[in-house]
């Protein structure tokens, strides 16, 4: 079900510096995803955690204004749905930054998806 590279060995070259940990921990939490992807240019190891936050933003976003209109339209079953989903999002944020201190890739399902098209 998910595509996972948990507890793979990160790939060469991704080392967790002293400077970088701050930086995996903002690349999951909302609107600062993009402190690190803008600021951090020599760690490619940052900027692919960077992009899937940003992606993880992007999601939140979109089921901000699906799941408004849930609401609206079949009340309180739409805000349980709702409330579901924005834990999910909050669960998939929370792995995200202790998979990145792990050191691994992990895909967060369907997140990672929409990250790899990214042009970024």
């Amino acid at each position: 079900m998910t595509d996972v590279t948990e507890g793979a060995p990160a790939t060469s070259g991704d080392v967790i510096r002293e400077q970088d940990k701050i930086m995996l921990v903002l690349a999951y939490l909302g609107i600062f995803c993009l402190f690190p992807f803008l600021t951090v240019k020599d760690s490619e190891y940052v900027r692919w955690h960077a992009k899937q936050g940003l992606a993880l933003l992007i999601v939140e976003f979109a089921w901000a204004i699906v799941g408004s209109i849930l609401i609206a339209i079949i009340g309180s079953i739409g805000g349980l749905l709702f409330s579901l989903v924005y834990l999910a999002l909050f669960v998939a944020s929370v792995m995200g930054i202790i998979k990145a201190f792990a050191p691994a890739r992990w895909k967060i399902p369907l997140i990672s998806t929409i990250a790899e098209k990214l042009p970024l």
